[in-house]
């Protein structure tokens, strides 16, 4: 799947449904989730994979990655989606289809509502990783993975948000030791301490969901960093702009006219009741071409604009080496550290004396936990991960797949209506459409013969 189409799964979280009719009908409804087995999923789908030798009972070992994530579907209406994909089917890495739903609730991202609704699920995990699944007379062992955006990943870790004091799935530092470049970070949580003491672990306020998969093959997503470190260096830009005093007319005209060059949909206005200036988030490929091709010398003076465009291409350049399999990961180690200490590049001289002060770029507290999790651990599971690469564990096709269920709901369902004894819940037909896009996946259906047209004069 090309760069392009990944950027552009990750759609807007502005609602979806805004008909009040239709969202009174999903509230009244609220509650209703459905699971599905993971078992009876794989039972189906393991002959379907060997008959393409894409399982082989020679290496009868199946690679399972779980992921999950939120969705606004409307202004109060929200669903939760987790599911599964085999990692050895490779070439469907980033197929919607090829990512099974086991849960689908209406509700929001809790740890407590993700307990309640994944308990099946969960167990199912447990068993696979310790007894393995016979099909067919083969006993199929499985190693399991779990990859998504932040904050999903946190809640099912039993951890505070990106925002608190102790912020890392994989390490204990914390924001006051995010900007230290003597500090050599490196995964030193295990799956077996947060189980039994995760209360003693800085940061950690519940045992982890899955506590079946270890700490290493739980992966951040590629796609994610891309996106927020991306905001940051957008949003960073544009307040050095705004303590300069030069965020005017002339200015937001100058970017606009930028914005148009590079053909990206870009706007600003000012808020009628704070009067501060907001403007357009950038969105899916628009954020990537802002972060390649956008002329900074238009707004700076060269030797700023240079130093900025400089950590701009660094970080392009860490991404697309991070989604190379080919990556050495000591380079990528070594790249990634040099980024950060770019980012962090000091001032020099007085600031009263402004022809020989020369301006650094940012402060400790602006680093992100995404640019943390890229800097000190992106080459460390690159390393422990080789085989599939950053790119297999991208959420491209999760949100893809959320946002098709939503295509779902209004095409292909009744949106929790119709006759009241034969109704079915939205998120029911929603399953139900995608046991039928399972079995027609796998299944070549024999060609229905032409009807013939017989012309009466």
């Amino acid at each position: 799947m090309k760069d392009k189409n990944e950027l552009n799964n990750i759609t807007s979280q502005e609602p979806d449904i805004t008909n009040p009719e239709i969202v009174q009908e999903v509230i009244n409804t609220m509650g209703l989730g459905i699971r599905r087995s993971a078992k009876d999923i794989l039972v189906y789908l393991i002959p379907q994979l060997q008959k393409q030798q894409i399982l082989k009972s020679s290496d009868p070992i199946i690679h399972l990655r779980v992921s999950g994530d939120g969705r606004n579907v409307g202004r109060k209406i929200k669903h939760v989606m987790v599911t599964f994909m085999i990692l050895n089917h490779e070439n469907r890495h980033h197929h919607a289809d090829y990512h099974y739903t086991v849960a689908l609730y209406p509700g929001t991202e809790k740890y407590d509502t993700l307990k309640f609704m994944l308990s099946l699920f969960i167990n199912e995990l447990k068993s696979f990783k310790e007894n393995g699944l016979e099909v067919s007379g083969i006993l199929w062992k499985f190693e399991l993975y779990f990859s998504s955006d932040w904050k999903f990943l946190a809640i099912c870790l039993g951890l505070n948000g990106p925002t608190a004091n102790y912020f890392c799935p994989w390490c204990c530092c914390s924001k006051n030791q995010i900007g230290d470049l003597n500090k050599n970070w490196c995964i030193e949580k295990s799956i077996d301490q947060l189980i039994t003491n995760y209360n003693e672990i800085n940061g950690h306020i519940n045992p982890p969901l899955f506590s079946m998969i270890p700490i290493e093959n739980i992966i951040f997503d590629e796609l994610h960093a891309l996106l927020r470190i991306t905001d940051r260096l957008w949003e960073l830009m544009l307040a050095e702009i705004q303590e300069n005093g030069l965020f005017n007319d002339l200015t937001r005209s100058v970017i606009l006219g930028e914005m148009q060059r590079l053909k990206v949909s870009f706007h600003f206005w000012e808020d009628e009741k704070s009067h501060i200036w907001k403007y357009t988030s950038l969105m899916g490929d628009d954020k990537k071409t802002v972060l390649q091709f956008f002329n900074l010398k238009l707004l700076f003076k060269p030797s700023r604009a240079e130093l900025i465009r400089k950590l701009w291409d660094g970080f392009y350049e860490l991404y697309c080496a991070l989604r190379n399999k080919n990556t050495d990961p000591a380079q990528l180690k070594q790249q990634s550290l040099e980024w950060l200490s770019l980012f962090l590049t000091p001032s020099q001289g007085n600031p009263s004396r402004p022809k020989i002060y020369v301006r650094g770029l940012y402060m400790p507290n602006q680093i992100t936990p995404y640019m943390h999790a890229l800097v000190y651990h992106g080459w460390e599971l690159l390393e422990k991960h080789k085989r599939w690469g950053f790119k297999a564990f991208s959420c491209s096709a999760v949100e893809k797949k959320n946002h098709n269920q939503v295509s779902t709901f209004f095409r292909k369902t009744l949106k929790n209506g119709g006759d009241l004894l034969k109704r079915k819940s939205a998120i029911q037909e929603i399953i139900e459409y995608e046991n039928r896009s399972l079995y027609f996946n796998y299944n070549v259906l024999s060609k229905s013969p032409k009807v013939k047209r017989i012309r009466i004069k």
